[in-house]
C-alpha cells in the first residue's frame, strides 16, 4: 500500500453552548474526567490519538458512545449527552453558528493525520494520480483552525 500524507487537523474539545466547559478556551485536561465522553470508534487512528492523550495524562475516560461518524457525535454534543475531541474543521461552521462551543486543551495540542491510501503497482493509475493532483491544489480550502490559533 502506498501511504501519501494530506492533513494534519488540530483537535479540540467540543461541547453544548451551555454546559460548563462551554465557557474555558482553554481546558484542564483532568476536567475531562469528569464528563461522558463521545468519541470515534476504538481501533480508528483519530481514537488512537486520544487514547494515547488520556493515558499520557491518566485520565479515567467515560466513554458514553462510539461512532465512525463525525455528524452523530455532533448531534450528541449539540444536546448536551457528553463531550468530545474532534478535528476542528467538521465542527468550525457549528462553533461559529453557535450551535457547538470548542476549547483547546490547556498546554497540549492533539493533531490528526489523514491521508490517502492506495495500492502500490509500478503504474499508478490515471485515476489516483489525478485525484492526488486536484486535492492538492484544494488542500488549503480544507484548512480550518480553532479561534486563537
Amino acid at each position: 500500500m502506498e501511504v501519501v500524507p494530506v492533513l494534519k487537523e488540530e483537535m479540540v474539545v467540543v461541547t453544548a453552548p451551555g454546559h460548563p466547559l462551554s465557557r474555558e478556551r482553554n481546558i484542564e485536561a483532568k476536567s475531562l474526567g469528569k464528563y461522558p465522553l463521545i468519541l470515534y470508534e476504538a481501533g480508528s487512528n483519530t481514537r488512537k490519538v486520544l487514547d494515547q492523550f488520556f493515558l499520557e495524562e491518566a485520565i479515567s475516560a467515560e466513554v458514553a458512545m462510539e461512532t465512525e461518524n463525525v455528524e452523530i457525535i455532533k448531534a450528541m454534543v449539540a444536546i448536551n449527552l457528553g463531550v468530545t475531541i474532534v478535528p476542528y474543521t467538521p465542527v468550525a461552521k457549528d462553533v461559529r453558528t453557535g450551535r457547538l462551543a470548542s476549547a483547546r486543551i490547556r498546554g497540549r495540542r492533539l493533531f490528526r493525520d489523514t491521508g490517502w491510501v492506495y495500492l502500490k503497482t509500478e503504474h499508478r493509475p490515471r485515476a489516483v494520480t489525478e485525484l492526488l493532483r486536484t486535492f492538492d491544489e484544494m488542500k488549503d480550502q480544507f484548512r480550518t483552525r480553532p479561534a486563537g490559533a
